[in-house]
């Protein structure tokens, strides 16, 4: 609770103590919210750290028995907010805003873990159904663009809704698989991927069987011709997903672990329906498909369903090889193959070496946009609190003895004066310093200082008093100290539940250590490892704390670790990528300088979509320079190397074809030029695709679908078109060169051997 151009007054405390009122009362009454403890600037131990000095912020502290980002956690901050929301003033909340905002400038915001747990969960969920919706709506308004008629735009569509609806059956049975688990963030991609991949092979199948009836052959002969002519182009270029989704398989974090096979999953059936559903659908419906074009209606019913480009066939006009944008974009790249690629390359230099030093980011708060509530609320209390306060780094101590006892009140006297001389540590709070400094402090001429017996603090008598009053006095201290000890007590220490085979009784107790810094800076990073050196290595050798056994716990750590686990799969599974991609390449061209080649182009786009990535995350919500959430070179990395690579093995299997048809310079033209209306309206509805992820509620989700579809479109417009045949054409005249060399064979002499 914050005012912020005044301090708080009497009527916002009295506000306070309606809010802990109400809240008590939801906690007895639906325990299965699972609120363990509220705690207000009543609190005697802990309430005069929860105002701040300025006297402008107060907060209150209610603990939950549940992970920040499970789901019900976001249904208890949601009854307290309800709660909230019907204790305040009424008419005092704007409808349009997040936060809670009283009169005269007062505003509540639901922070902390548990708050940007329920923010975060909450826009997984919206951006899920907002991607979805936009992504139908843009396949839809591109299938008619491209197609100009609407039965054949149906088809595709068709077949992906079908495709969408199976493989989420198949991942709803593959969750009864110990260990597998769905996520949203998972599904989201998972639908963005079936619609783009899966849209992106029905029109290359559609484009092939339009070729093939535009050469005169029948319905099914031209379906049967086009399905077996790309249908290995299609598995190949599918492979590479697949094998790169699948790999993420042999990740440890268990997210990327399920969200990968379930992706490659959909993929699969995207592809199974590509080649059966959407040739069986063009068969039914024969010229009926093509509608309204005239030229497939000017012959009888039996012409049409035997020949229906018949009447086209007749008067061809010119090679479509030749003919069209992609006619001409192919013979300029033919004849000037290095100076186009150079120019390609140097363009794209500066934003590939900007991303080849782009940093990933672990901030968990960066994934919410910055008017989200739990943001405000983390930037409220870093302007009147210590900025660590929001996320303190939690020591948790377990052995046999009793904390209470004086040994293990000597063992947390130690560790907290310890912790307290690091560097970056504003204060340590434990049972033996609950208010986060040892004490004496002196209350009503009493100074109260901290021993190490079974009581917390001792009362020790100054001579300012009159001896008469003296039993009075040490009766009123004592009842404050029991007070604070039990409620010290209730707060840090624990007992854990035993069998009889369990042997003596264990106990818990807390140290919440405070850094100066953020919990998400590289400074509380380095304190954390501090403190777990101290654990590891000084502890030991403190007398009686032999057994005891120590953990850390809090936002700081989950960072940490999260951080150490996914760069651990990133180099892993990227490796693995690699070498799966290279081996899928190397079988289709048959050359590893080709197959190596193939594989930097696509780097060199995936480098070039992280720079871009920072720019804009840096012009568009001031992120800092170089650094991009850990998701975007995660997934990035995985997807645009098997799409990229699905876009050039539809190239060089086209090129292949035509290669040995019409040799190696005019079969690179021909593919390009073919090949090139296709692929590049399947780069423009997969970059699309992923475009709709900007939509989602996520700062990651904008930041990947922008990487996403600004690679795709780099692989569409540059490396496809431009590096890709520039490498072939160059490659494969050095091979008619060589073979076209004359052999001379001259009469050995004296005068060549010399030489």
């Amino acid at each position: 609770i914050e005012r912020t151009e005044a301090p708080l007054t009497a009527a916002d405390f009295a506000l306070v103590d309606r809010f802990a009122a109400d809240l008590q009362r939801l906690r007895q009454d639906d325990p299965s919210l699972q609120i363990a403890r509220i705690c207000t600037y009543r609190d005697p131990v802990l309430g005069k750290r929860l105002v701040s000095s300025d006297g402008r912020c107060t907060l209150v502290q209610v603990s939950l028995s549940t992970p920040y980002l499970a789901v019900q956690t976001r249904t208890t901050v949601d009854a307290i907010e309800k709660c909230i929301r019907a204790c305040e003033r009424p008419g005092s909340v704007s409808e349009d805003r997040p936060s809670l905002t009283l009169p005269g400038r007062l505003q509540i915001h639901l922070t902390g873990p548990a708050g940007i747990g329920r923010d975060l969960i909450a826009a997984s969920a919206n951006s899920l159904e907002s991607t979805t919706l936009a992504t139908i709506i843009l396949v839809v308004v591109i299938l008619l663009l491209v197609h100009r008629a609407p039965v054949m735009a149906l088809i595709p569509l068709g077949t992906i809704a079908v495709s969408v609806w199976v493989a989420l059956k198949i991942l709803a049975l593959c969750t009864l698989i110990p260990g597998f688990c769905m996520v949203n963030i998972s599904q989201v991609f998972a639908v963005v991927m079936l619609y783009g991949a899966g849209t992106d092979y029905c029109l290359f199948l559609i484009s092939r069987y339009r070729e093939e009836l535009a050469r005169g052959r029948s319905g099914p002969a031209a379906l049967a011709r086009c399905v077996g002519g790309v249908g290995g182009a299609l598995t190949a270029s599918a492979a590479t997903v697949v094998c790169g989704l699948g790999l993420m398989g042999l990740a440890e974090f268990a997210k990327v672990r399920s969200g990968g096979p379930a992706i490659a999953i959909s993929l699969i059936v995207a592809l199974a329906a590509s080649l059966t559903l959407t040739p069986a659908l063009l068969r039914i419906l024969g010229p009926i498909a093509f509608w309204p074009h005239k030229q497939f209606w000017r012959t009888g019913l039996h012409a049409r369903l035997e020949k229906p480009f018949a009447f086209e066939a007749r008067r061809r006009p010119r090679s479509p090889s030749r003919a069209g944008l992609w006619g001409r974009i192919s013979r300029y790249v033919v004849a000037r193959p290095l100076l186009i690629g150079a120019a390609a390359v140097g363009g794209l230099l500066p934003l590939a070496l900007l991303g080849f030093n782009v940093r990933p980011n672990y901030r968990a708060t960066s994934e919410l946009a910055p008017t989200s509530d739990s943001i405000q609320g983390l930037a409220a209390i870093q302007r009147h609190f210590t900025a660590g306060e929001a996320g303190p780094i939690t020591v948790l101590l377990e052995a046999s003895m009793d904390w209470e006892g004086p040994r293990g009140r000597a063992i947390l006297a130690h560790l907290s004066q310890g912790f307290s001389y690091l560097d970056n540590v504003a204060e340590v709070r434990s049972l033996t310093q609950p208010l986060g400094s040892p004490v004496p402090f002196s209350i009503f001429g009493f100074s109260l200082s901290e021993q190490s017996s079974s009581s917390l603090f001792t009362p020790k008598i100054e001579n300012r008093k009159p001896k008469t009053g003296l039993n009075m006095w040490r009766s009123v201290v004592q009842g404050l100290t029991e007070q604070i000890n039990r409620t010290a007590s209730e707060f840090y220490v624990a007992r854990l539940p035993r069998t009889k085979a369990e042997g003596p009784p264990r106990f818990v107790t807390r140290l919440d250590v405070v850094p100066r810094s953020d919990p998400f800076d590289a400074e509380s990073i380095q304190t954390l490892e501090q403190i777990q050196l101290w654990l590891r290595e000084e502890l030991p050798k403190y007398p009686g704390a032999e057994q005891v056994r120590a953990e850390c716990h809090g936002i700081t750590v989950n960072a940490r670790d999260l951080a150490n686990v996914t760069e651990s799969d990133r180099r892993r599974i990227n490796t693995l990528v690699l070498t799966g991609i290279f081996l899928i390449l190397l079988a289709l061209v048959r050359r590893p300088s080709f197959a190596l080649y193939l594989l930097a182009t696509v780097l060199f786009s995936y480098y070039a979509s992280l720079g871009a990535t920072t720019l804009l995350a840096y012009w568009w919500s001031g992120r800092p320079l170089g650094w991009v959430d850990w998701r975007v070179p995660f997934f990035l990395f995985i997807i645009l190397v098997a799409v990229g690579e699905d876009y050039n093995i539809l190239l060089i299997s086209r090129a292949l074809e035509e290669r040995q048809r019409h040799g190696p310079i005019e079969g690179v033209r021909r593919a390009l030029a073919r090949t090139g209306g296709t692929i590049t309206s399947c780069g423009l509805i997969m970059a699309g695709t992923f475009a709709t992820l900007m939509l989602g509620g996520l700062s990651t989700l904008v930041q990947i679908g922008f990487a996403l579809a600004f690679g795709v479109l780099i692989d569409t417009f540059v490396v496809r078109p431009i590096l890709v045949p520039a490498f072939a054409l160059w490659m494969w005249r050095n091979e008619v060169a060589a073979e076209r060399k004359p052999i001379l064979r001259r009469p050995p002499s004296y005068r060549n051997f010399a030489a």
